[in-house]
């Protein structure tokens, strides 16, 4: 079996990594295969998502009738969030109506599902403390971090 490498990747491990508001208030973890969890102070989200070079869905567009994509100043990537529902428990209360990485942040523009009133939220990357790696435990490239065999469980790279 033949499998094709995802060219898209690089853009998932570019956004992988821990998210933070300033304020603190809003924290994302992104990974390298597809997962996003926002935690707000509101409720939780958690889906997967897409990703995609702004300039080329703007590029992409032309063909496509009634489609006007409008990149905000300094986007690179445009993230799609499958299920952009956040929930308080079983209750909706909010909606991811718009993401998207730029100049180094990422950016989320929340619908109040109460009241249709917009926030935007800006969040910087979270940089990990470099702790050591306990004995017996291995730490891949992809993020994967504990007790491996011959091949990482998380994305398959043989350990050498």
């Amino acid at each position: 079996m033949t499998s094709i490498a995802n060219p898209l990747y690089k853009y998932y491990k570019k956004l992988e990594g821990t998210w933070k508001e300033e304020a603190g208030s809003c924290e994302a973890t992104l990974n390298s295969g597809a997962g996003i969890y926002i935690q707000f102070p509101y409720g939780k989200l958690t889906s997967s998502y897409s990703v995609l070079e702004s300039i080329q869905l703007m590029l992409n567009q032309g063909g496509m009738m009634g489609m006007v994509y409008t990149i905000h100043e300094g986007e690179e990537l445009k993230i799609t969030i499958n299920d952009r529902t956040v929930y308080e428990g079983d209750k909706t209360v909010y909606r991811v109506s718009d993401a998207w990485y730029g100049n180094e942040k990422l950016h989320l523009e929340m619908m109040d599902l109460n009241d249709g009133h917009i926030e935007n939220i800006v969040l910087t990357r979270i940089e990990p403390e470099d702790t050591p790696v306990p004995e017996g435990e291995y730490q891949c490239s992809c993020g994967y971090r504990g007790k491996v065999g011959r091949f990482c469980p998380e994305c398959g790279r043989e350990i050498s």
